[in-house]
Parts: C-alpha cells; structure tokens; sequence
C-alpha cells in the first residue's frame, strides 16, 4: 500500500469517526429538548406560567426563559426555561 493510499483511508476513518459523534451529539440534543406540546395545554402555541407550572416548572426559571417579556414561552424560550439552573429553585 503506498502512502497516498494510506492517507486516504487515515481520511476515511476520520471521517467516519466525526460522522458518528455529531450523530451521537444531535441524537443527544433532541433528547433534551422539552415537549412544547405537553406544556401547551390549552393548543394556543404559547405556555403561560400556569401551564408551565403545572408541569413542573418553576416561576423563576419561566421569567428567566420568556426573552421578549411577553408572559409567555415559545419553543425556544421553553428550551432556555427548562434548561435554566432556577427551574431548580423555587419561585420567590
């Protein structure tokens, strides 16, 4: 095997290494997403701090999360709520 041909499957293997951890990374990013669906109860596309509540969530962590002030969460703003180190404490 001459050294080009060495390269080339050096190459490949890397490849298919970098391949399977951002496949192993996105599969774990989704698995952390939360189900916005569950937190919207009442099927308005929005989560009022009643709805997020209920499911669990902290107030806190609800203001922290809502990044337009709006009173409520959109999907995004769920993720950071959920995510936020308050969704442990509680609502003060």
């Amino acid at each position: 095997m001459n050294t080009f041909d060495i390269h080339i499957r050096n190459a490949a293997i890397v490849a298919l290494v970098c391949a399977f951890a951002a496949a192993q990374a996105w599969a774990a990013s989704e698995k952390e997403k939360p189900d916005f669906k569950a937190y919207d109860q009442n099927s308005d596309g929005m989560i009022s701090l009643e709805e997020f509540v209920a499911l669990g969530g902290k107030g806190q962590a609800f203001l922290v999360g809502d990044a337009n002030s709006d009173n409520y969460l959109s999907s995004d703003e769920l993720a950071k709520a959920t995510a936020s180190k308050e969704s442990q404490t509680p609502y003060r």
